[in-house]
């Protein structure tokens, strides 16, 4: 991650440069509109690796780029021998492209002895990325005495992070290290800021700052920061919506399970002697089932964990069964389906025919992409028959390519392992699907 004057002004007109969040694009005006900048003739057509060199010599303006390096950039380590010719046919057509933006008259890309590099004097940069950067490190390196000042110095960093970095590169090497350590940054903001506006009393500023970065970047540490705000504004009604926001969130579309800090988060709130006295209405507000009846009730995976304790302990006093269903999504041959967007897709389908397929005294939870679970009280086994014939009845309905295929796991409570050895294996089998963690 590069921190360094944000603005350069030696030479001609200023180029603004975007790389946080949209689309990678440039422009010559300050007060250009995104959406204008995404029309203009600098991006219509171009090929991605065109953009991509662009944005390497931009980025590593200040420095020349020996064109080894430049070429492990663009086409990997193992780029063949036509890789150079093909860097000069791209640095070439660069070069005309340039001219037609209006720069100073001169060239905006410098070469010198195998290296290629942006001319700062000709034409001064003003990089997003650098600007977020910047001011991350002049907020975080100011004293605490200085509260007020530190704060809206981080706010204002803040403010600049509009999404990942280059997400159109998300995949190149140098773009993952480089997305990794401003996301390190603006976590370690945020945890300052937090603690800032806690120590001045003012918590909730934190929610709109989070509800923005959410806009952009779904992540848990932001969920975490609001419900914390909301806990300490006691306002718990409104912390456990984004509590079951932020599961669905996780699950249904991040495909990851929520962290044991974020899980035991509500915890905390029976610890806290300072708390004010809630009334029945309050609570009933907090309690009360919004979803619509008539259906399987879905519940995030920690809810399903303690609905699933309970049914094994009213069996012992009533006797009345509890079935454990586990329905999986996979290839007509029993593989995986490699193709995410496919896999979200048929995900959905599964879903909605497991919850018109059960009852509205059901429980279902997400335990992946590519598996759900079901709890069925007050039922035979024979009858957890019907429901998965019927499960596998109004999916086919939606979903009638013979290419997929859904496998039920039938079993009474009593007879399947603790939930803990489940919720392992879930954990190990999501770290295989996704290649474990970054």
């Amino acid at each position: 991650m590069k921190v360094m004057a944000a603005r350069y002004k030696v030479g001609g007109k200023t180029m603004y440069v975007y790389m946080l969040g949209v689309p990678f694009c440039v422009c010559m005006d300050e007060r250009q509109e995104i959406d204008e900048i995404f029309t203009s003739p600098m991006l219509r057509n171009r090929s991605v690796k065109l953009l991509h060199l662009l944005a390497c010599l931009l980025y590593h303006h200040g420095e020349m780029i020996d064109r080894s390096r430049l070429l492990d950039m663009l086409y990997g380590e193992d780029h063949e021998e036509t890789a150079c010719n093909n860097l000069r046919a791209v640095i070439f057509r660069l070069r005309k492209i340039l001219k037609k933006l209006g720069l100073p008259e001169g060239d905006c890309i410098l070469s010198h002895k195998g290296t290629y590099g942006w001319n700062d004097e000709l034409c001064p940069l003003e990089i997003d990325a650098e600007l977020f950067a910047a001011q991350a490190e002049r907020g975080l390196g100011m004293e605490d005495t200085m509260a007020e000042e530190k704060t809206q110095a981080l706010l204002g960093a803040v403010s600049l992070y509009r999404g990942r970095f280059l997400p159109l590169f998300e995949n190149e090497t140098w773009v993952i290290q480089e997305e990794l350590k401003y996301r390190e940054k603006l976590g370690e903001c945020m945890d300052v800021l937090y603690r800032l506006l806690e120590d001045q009393g003012r918590q909730k500023e934190i929610v709109p700052v989070c509800t923005c970065l959410l806009s952009v970047m779904p992540d848990e540490k932001w969920y975490l920061l609001q419900i914390r705000a909301f806990l300490s504004m006691q306002e718990p009604a409104l912390a456990y919506r984004v509590y079951e926001e932020a599961i669905k969130v996780m699950v249904d579309t991040l495909g990851r399970q929520p962290s044991r800090e974020f899980t035991g988060i509500f915890r905390d709130i029976n610890k806290n002697p300072k708390k004010s006295l809630e009334t029945i209405g309050n609570i009933r507000e907090m309690l009360d089932d919004r979803v619509v009846p008539g259906r399987a009730y879905y519940c995030s995976f920690p809810s399903f964990i303690d609905a699933y304790r309970i049914s094994g302990r009213l069996m012992q006093r009533n006797r009345c069964l509890s079935f454990l269903i586990l329905c999986t999504v996979t290839t007509s041959d029993g593989q995986i389906i490699e193709n995410k967007n496919k896999l979200e897709k048929i995900s959905g389908q599964l879903k909605e025919a497991i919850m018109q397929s059960a009852r509205s005294s059901d429980m279902m939870t997400s335990y992946s992409l590519s598996q759900y679970l079901l709890l069925l009280n007050g039922i035979t086994r024979e009858e957890c028959s019907i429901v998965t014939g019927r499960i596998d009845q109004k999916f086919r309905q939606v979903n009638t390519s013979p290419n997929y295929m859904i496998s039920f796991y039938v079993s009474s409570i009593k007879d399947v392992p603790p939930l803990s050895a489940i919720t392992e294996y879930r954990q190990d089998m999501t770290e295989e699907q996704t290649g474990g963690n970054i």
